[in-house]
């Protein structure tokens, strides 16, 4: 519980800055720190529900509906970060988002179309349903970090 706490005051804080990340940065830098932080909180998120649905930590319907949830929502996040001047050393993005961009959001909102469907497979609370959509997100992420991350 108390982690799911600490994820929705994490949530809450990026939806405070989230109406900011809709106009330009500031800075190239605040760009690639707010997407590194998105992709942080959703990979986080990610984890704790496939370990569930492996078996590894027990399986909590309310729980799974809570992860699901806070996937959907940063599913729509980090891609307003990569703008132009955003290409810069020292991170995990592959110039290849700035050179392929269609591409690259052809990846982000496949994403996003899938999120809402692992929310709504949650809210079943049927496990073999839930595998199979996150599944699907899974190799949707994967996907994308073969093609566009280091």
């Amino acid at each position: 519980m108390k982690n799911v706490l600490r994820s929705i005051a994490v949530v809450a804080g990026l939806l405070a800055f989230a109406g900011a990340a809709q106009a330009e940065f500031a800075k190239p830098a605040q760009a690639v720190h707010y997407r590194k932080s998105v992709f942080y909180v959703m990979g986080h998120h990610t984890a704790i529900l496939g370990a569930m649905l492996e078996g590894r930590i027990p399986f909590d319907t309310q729980r799974a509906l809570s992860e699901a949830q806070i996937i959907e929502f940063m599913s729509h996040l980090p891609w307003r970060a990569f703008g132009p001047g955003t290409d810069v050393r020292g991170t995990d993005a592959k110039s290849s988002i700035w050179h392929e961009r269609q591409r690259f959001q052809a990846d982000a909102q496949d994403l996003e179309r899938l999120t809402p469907r692992l929310t709504a497979a949650a809210q079943t609370g049927q496990l073999s349903q839930m595998r199979v959509v996150f599944g699907q997100t899974v190799k949707t992420c994967k996907s994308c970090h073969d093609s566009f991350r280091n």
